[in-house]
């Protein structure tokens, strides 16, 4: 099976690129499975209601979050009674929301999870998110397990996924908007990517206005994050392909489209 994993969808230019590429890519490569991580679809910040239900109308089977799960505050009126969205699995558990779902998919169990780093995060509530994984593979039963770990660090990113490497079939990196080119099968079998990108904006800074963040490393100043939505963008994804029999992790490639902005 051929699952389509697609990096942070980055406000209006972010779902303008999804739609746009959607569909070829289900198509052209026999997509089976689509998983979005959506933390930042509205407006640049959080997810709202209508977003999800767009997602949902667009054939997502997954939604995961970040940092930025509770800070569109509608998301509370949704998030504890739908069963494919997840927040990170290492928050304190009195928090909105699950850290996984499992999804049966023609009499396959996928579950999927997320992970979020504690470097550089400014999160003290976060569990070792070393500790949770073997908390979730004793306790979820799957036959297929993808965790989206959202980090900042690099290095705490590599290091889990030679921690995971064996364990389950891929960790995938999201949260610092940059793809990387390590997409590799680890010796274990477990498919890696320490990020896999964002789709939103190719201009601007990680999604925002570039005048904005220029401003505020020059002059220190506080001015409020606006998203950059206009001019070209870019859709980051990558797709995984598994034995449906085996349920082992084939490859894992990484897909980058640049969307030219319409004279």
């Amino acid at each position: 099976m051929n699952i389509l994993i697609v990096g942070d969808i980055y406000s209006k230019l972010g779902r303008a690129s999804f739609e746009a590429n959607l569909n070829k890519i289900k198509q052209e490569r026999n997509i089976n499975f689509v998983i979005v991580n959506g933390e930042n679809t509205s407006h640049g910040k959080g997810l709202n209601e209508n977003h999800y239900k767009w997602y949902m109308e667009h054939g997502v089977n997954v939604i995961t979050l970040g940092n930025h799960s509770y800070h569109n505050r509608s998301i509370f009126r949704f998030i504890d009674s739908v069963n494919n969205l997840v927040r990170p699995y290492n928050l304190p558990s009195t928090c909105a929301g699950k850290g996984y779902c499992v999804i049966n998919y023609n009499n396959i169990k996928i579950c999927v999870f997320q992970l979020m780093g504690q470097v550089f995060m400014n999160n003290d509530t976060l569990s070792s998110p070393f500790a949770c994984l073997d908390e979730i593979l004793e306790n979820v039963k799957a036959d297929i397990y993808l965790c989206d770990f959202h980090g900042e660090a690099t290095s705490e990113k590599v290091a889990f996924g030679y921690y995971a490497d064996s364990k389950i079939n891929a960790v995938f990196g999201t949260h610092t908007h940059v793809p990387t080119c390590d997409e590799r099968i680890l010796k274990g079998g477990t498919a890696y990517i320490t990020d896999i990108g964002m789709t939103g904006p190719l201009d601007g800074v990680i999604g925002t206005k570039a005048s904005i963040i220029v401003d505020r490393f020059v002059n220190k100043s506080q001015n409020v994050f606006e998203p950059e939505d206009t001019g070209d963008s870019q859709f980051n994804a990558i797709i995984l392909e598994i034995d449906e029999k085996t349920f082992k992790t084939v490859s894992i490639e990484r897909i980058n489209i640049v969307d030219k902005r319409k004279k």
